[in-house]
């Protein structure tokens, strides 16, 4: 039987790592059988390689209003890309990330609707999940959304958006049942997210594990993806600017690589924890009778899903020691961008200038230069003829 591995994050579990690996890696996937087909549809914010995304994507027309023709369409165009690979391979992958949280988001769910095309088309979907332990996922996810300052979460505080959770699904053992309802729980392939679980400790030989492969040396890392977080404080200077009302998508960007990089050259302060001791137990506690029947039913393991620990010194606070220091580096870093980009305007400008006076010349004189080109071409004949 055909089947579909549809790769659905979580979030913040190396999902785009992945997307690029498979796609970089397509011939040998086409060798064993295997096929990451990319799409023909374009998405904003949503790379080409996040090949399922057409399965749940909001599509807008030119007045910015949601088209939900052009969506379904999307759908069926989308299912014949993959009955296409089915024609040549057994196994096709899709992934997106988006899937965990989006999957259940209309009244007509994208597993409704994929069911239905398994029965239609006789393919079964095996579904791939690599779970991240709760506290650890939040942080991240949130992190995640003030650097890019793309959603409506991206100016709530840590204590807001833990209130409100918006659209983060954290029992991970309700999600894994609904979504087994419409696949199967045998087609569940649940994995721990974490360098120590992962089969030969690396994610690429992990994810090769999980689809029934064997890992060799034929399969590369071609493009190394990268998409770092901001350090504590650093997310708190973002989360304040992504308030500014006049920015657009290519201020938050310019804020974000002034962060980002900012971040790279100070390592987060690991002492530091958004969750005090007994918020981090608490949550923990709250879902870990769930993932230990996760364990237990998807994995076949005794147990805790995840092992408890807190290694912070301090509940993070804006008011701590490094944050007048961060707000430094990133008004220096701001200043230094602002001055290399004002250099090379003017490099730029100088340059132009050269050329105009040029022209000018060339406008002011023009018998001369037209007598020159002549002057010059005859002297070029002429040497050809004596060298003939």
């Amino acid at each position: 039987m055909k089947t579909l591995y549809l790769h659905i994050g979580m979030p913040r579990t190396a999902t785009t790592v992945l997307q690029k690996f498979c796609s970089d890696n397509q011939e040998e996937l086409n060798n064993n059988g295997y096929c990451y087909p990319l799409m023909p549809f374009q998405y904003p914010n949503a790379r080409p390689w996040r090949t399922a995304h057409f399965m749940f994507g909001y599509v807008k027309d030119e007045k910015g209003i949601r088209d939900t023709e052009l969506e379904r369409q999307y759908w069926v165009e989308g299912f014949q890309e993959v009955y296409n690979a089915f024609e040549k391979y057994d196994n096709v992958i899709l992934s997106d990330e988006g899937l965990w949280n989006c999957g259940f988001r209309n009244k007509e769910s994208v597993w409704f609707k994929l069911k239905k095309e398994m029965e239609a088309h006789a393919f079964r979907t095996k579904v791939i999940v690599y779970l991240r332990r709760q506290d650890d996922f939040l942080y991240s996810w949130w992190n995640q959304r003030i650097k890019e300052g793309l959603y409506r979460e991206c100016t709530l505080s840590w204590e807001e958006m833990t209130e409100k959770l918006p659209i983060v699904h954290l029992d991970y053992f309700e999600m894994l049942n609904q979504i087994s309802e419409f696949v199967g729980k045998e087609n569940l392939i649940v994995r721990r997210f974490g360098k120590e679980y992962f089969v030969g400790n690396a994610i690429y030989e992990d994810f090769i594990h999980a689809i029934g492969l064997q890992y060799t040396d034929a399969y590369q890392v071609k493009t190394e993806v990268y998409n770092m977080g901001l350090t504590k404080n650093n997310a708190e200077l973002k989360r304040i600017l992504n308030k500014l009302p006049d920015s657009d998508a290519q201020s938050k960007l310019m804020f974000q690589n002034i962060l980002v990089h900012n971040s790279n050259c100070k390592k987060d302060n690991r002492k530091y924890s958004m969750y005090s001791q007994s918020e981090a137990r608490e949550l923990y506690e709250k879902y870990r009778e769930g993932n230990r029947l996760i364990a237990e039913e998807y994995m076949g393991r005794n147990g805790d899903l995840f092992s408890f620990e807190y290694d912070a010194e301090h509940k993070w606070s804006p008011q701590n020691a490094e944050m007048l220091e961060d707000i430094i580096l990133f008004m220096g870093t701001s200043l230094m961008q602002m001055e290399r980009e004002i250099r090379r305007q003017e490099q730029e400008i100088k340059a132009q200038k050269k050329e105009m006076e040029n022209f000018k010349k060339k406008l002011v004189h023009p018998v001369k230069t037209i007598r020159n080109k002549v002057k010059n071409k005859w002297k070029l004949t002429k040497n050809m003829k004596t060298d003939g």
